[in-house]
Formats: structure tokens, sequence, C-alpha cells
């Protein structure tokens, strides 16, 4: 009887161990199955995943340091290239789902091969500096201050700052220079004088046609200015078109130009006959 009991016992133990153990190795298998079907973020792979996008965050812009050119690239997302100054684009391919995006304060050029695919995105926003302001009136011949028209006295004068817009556009001195022009209607004397410029001044009268007529580079003589390195020019001159340049000596600076019309004192040289008597008369300027 004792010996039954023992052998009843031990059926139940194995029972019962066979049982633990095979919940065991179920428990595990399952582990791993779940373990097996994680990715790396710790969601089940080949699971559908819907996240709210927050549109106010930007995507990440894949960015490098400003360059000169950008070749031979395939550009496959978003990418975004910024010129140092001007920026030339050879050679590139912007693939389906690519978004290419081209910055540059100076000109963008592309030359050669490049090509878009349909899915391609290509952004060229240049951020062009403010071009310079135009030349100022007077820089050429075509662009001459206009002193006006005369056919009585007049007096005239303009200061300029050659140093600011103004170009060497005559072949003068190696300045800048400016341009005025004025129309007479009357025969006139002309005096162009720099007195009050402040720096060493040279100065050319022109006719209509942009020829010179006479020039100037300092003068001590009668009605000089009382620095005798600021131009003085005076000249009998016809009724017609003339042009005057004023420019520095061998520098830039202001220089202010005075202009005077006068008409010209009456004298006359007469013929006469035989008997004495004044045939005729000639104006002399």
């Amino acid at each position: 009887m004792k010996a039954y009991l023992k052998m009843c016992m031990l059926l139940i133990y194995l029972s019962a161990l066979s049982g633990y153990l095979a919940a065991q190795v179920t428990g595990t298998a399952v582990n791993e199955l779940a373990d097996s079907t994680k990715n790396t973020t710790g969601r089940p792979s080949g699971a559908v995943i819907i996240e709210q996008l927050d549109d106010s965050v930007e995507p990440p812009l894949q960015t490098r340091s400003c360059v000169n050119t950008f070749t031979n690239q395939t550009v496959s997302t978003f990418l975004l290239i910024e010129g140092c100054s001007t920026l030339v684009v050879q050679g590139v391919t912007v693939a389906s789902g690519g978004d290419l995006y081209l910055l540059a304060p100076g000109e963008i050029t592309i030359n050669g091969a490049f090509d878009v695919a349909l899915g391609g995105q290509l952004h060229v926003n240049m951020t062009q500096l403010p071009p310079p302001p135009p030349p100022p009136a007077g820089n050429t011949l075509l662009t001459a201050i206009n002193i006006g028209t005369f056919g009585s006295p007049f007096q005239y004068a303009n200061s300029q700052n050659t140093s600011v817009g103004f170009t060497n556009d005559y072949v003068g001195q190696p300045t800048n220079d400016v341009f005025y022009v004025f129309t007479l209607t009357a025969a006139m004397t002309i005096t162009i004088k720099h007195c009050n410029s402040q720096i060493a001044t040279y100065l050319h009268l022109l006719d209509a046609s942009g020829t010179g007529i006479a020039s100037n580079g300092g003068y001590s003589g009668a009605g000089a200015c009382a620095n005798s390195s600021h131009a003085y020019l005076k000249q009998y001159l016809a009724p017609g078109i003339y042009y005057i340049v004023s420019e520095g000596y061998s520098a830039n600076g202001n220089i202010q130009t005075a202009v005077e019309g006068a008409l010209p004192q009456s004298i006359f040289e007469y013929d006469y006959d035989a008997s004495g008597n004044r045939i005729s008369r000639t104006f002399v300027p």
C-alpha cells in the first residue's frame, strides 16, 4: 500500500513538472517572436503607424558652406546650395523627389548639362544686391549738365565732387570728368574758371561735335584765380552749342565750374578810299 501511494505521488509530480516546462518553452518562443517583430523604434515591423505632423516645423535643411561652383551632382532629396558671391552650376541632375534650392548674392549661372526629372523641383532665388545708383548727370557728353541758352550776358556756377559717381570719359587727364553744355544765340566772350575748387583742376572747351577748342590746366595771368592751380579760360565764341569738361589735374574731388558770358566790346577796323572816305568796317572780337 505504501509503495502504491509513493508511485501515485511520483506521477503527479512528474505531470506537474512536464506542464511547467511546456509553459516555459512556449513563453520563451512567444517572447522571441515578439522581439523579432520589433524594429529599432520598438514598433512591430510592417505595422502602419499614423502620426500627426506639425506643419509649423520646417524640414531639416541639408546645407553646405558657401561655394562658387556646384558641379556633377545628382540631387534626390532636399538640398540647399548657397553661393559665396556668384554661383556657377553645371552637370547637375535633380532626380524625381529631389528638391534643389540655389541661392547667391550675385548672379546664378547654369552652364552645360542640367536636368530636372519629372517629380524633381528646382528653385532659383537670387538674393541680388541692389544695383549701384545710375551715374550722375554730367558723367558723359550725352548726359552733360545743361547750363542754358543765352543771347545776353549771364553768370552760372555749379559744384560737383568727381569722386562720387563720375568716371573718366574724356581723353584729357586721367581723372573723372564733369560735362556741361550751353547754347549761345549771340556772339559772346565766355570766361570759364575753377576758382573755388578744392583740388588742382583742368578744363576743356569743346564745340558741338565734342572737338576741343581750347583747354587750360592752371593760369596766373590777368583775371586768374587766386590759386594758380585752378584752371581759367577766356574765349570769344560765335553762336552755337558748346561743351565744358571740368576735371582734376591729377586727383578727384570737389570742383566748382563758373561760367560768365559777356557781349564783346565793339571794336571795328575801317577801310577808307583814296579820298579818305570810310567805305567799310570789320568787327574784331
